[in-house]
């Protein structure tokens, strides 16, 4: 996380707006944090509206505290294991 302090910020904006998108910017002002810069270029419509939901994180907060969550790890093999299946039955598809 990058540090930047107020009266820094107004002289280079462009170059904190680009570092925002990669990282996040703490903004201090008289040496204690104010702000948070997060970067937004690579959002659409949807990841803003979640990002802002109050009931979206409510939602995934309870979620991880009702034990019915699934490891990220375990949802990447099944995507990965359905993405192959669909491949292949694509393939089989075409050789009709």
């Amino acid at each position: 996380m990058k540090r930047i302090p107020a009266k820094d910020l107004q002289t280079n904006v462009d170059a904190v707006l680009d570092s925002a998108q990669s990282d996040r910017v703490v903004i201090s002002r008289r040496g204690k944090p104010c702000a948070v810069l997060v970067g937004i270029e690579d959002y659409d419509a949807e990841d803003l509206r979640l990002a802002s939901s109050n009931e979206f994180w409510s939602m995934v907060r309870q979620r991880r505290t009702s034990g019915r969550s699934v490891p990220l790890e375990e949802v990447e093999a099944r995507l990965e294991k359905r993405g192959a299946g669909r491949a292949k039955k694509q393939s089989e598809a075409k050789k009709r």
